[in-house]
């Protein structure tokens, strides 16, 4: 009875289009068949249960993935999440991506700032700026502003401590 199940299941994803959830659902549809406690009284039945049970998993899987995902920050701050519960006590958490222009108007002013910082240090401050605000390494922006690692370890560490001085000047 298991090996019918499992060829109508195998005949299931051959048949199906490549939609990633038809095929994580007959994937775990196919998980579920193997289990020996599992049983029904003919393939047919075994196939309507390890389907709709493969349904309840995958949902439940998706759904504990959103809010997994809900609580991590979110990488670009243009981006928010509002939380609201409804009068059932259910809890959503929505999306919201606006840019205004008093955040493009903020940031511009806060890299200003910074880049005006960088020049306190040194005639190396604004390309070490520069090297931070693209990622690079400690080693690249080095070589690329001729100073030394720690001389640009040094500088990032003194621009980071005045933009938290900028951004949150409590927390300073």
């Amino acid at each position: 009875m298991r090996v019918a199940a499992l060829t109508t299941l195998y005949g299931l994803e051959q048949r199906s289009s490549r939609d990633r959830r038809k095929l994580d659902l007959i994937d775990a549809a196919l998980s579920l068949t193997l289990g020996e406690k599992r049983a029904a009284a003919s393939p047919k039945k075994l196939v309507q249960n390890v389907l709709s049970d493969a349904r309840r998993i995958t949902n439940r899987a998706e759904q504990n993935g959103r809010a997994a995902a809900s609580k991590r920050p979110l990488a670009d701050a243009s981006h928010r999440r509002i939380t609201r519960t409804d009068h059932g006590g259910a809890v959503t958490v929505e999306l919201v991506s606006n840019e205004t222009p008093e955040s493009h108007a903020i940031a511009a002013e806060t890299l200003r700032e910074l880049t005006t910082y960088a020049t306190t240090i040194g005639a190396h401050g604004p390309r070490c700026l520069l090297g931070l605000l693209r990622g690079q390494t400690a080693a690249q922006t080095a070589t690329s502003t001729n100073v030394s690692i720690a001389t640009v370890e040094r500088a990032w560490k003194a621009i980071r401590t005045h933009a938290r001085i900028l951004l949150a000047p409590d927390a300073a």
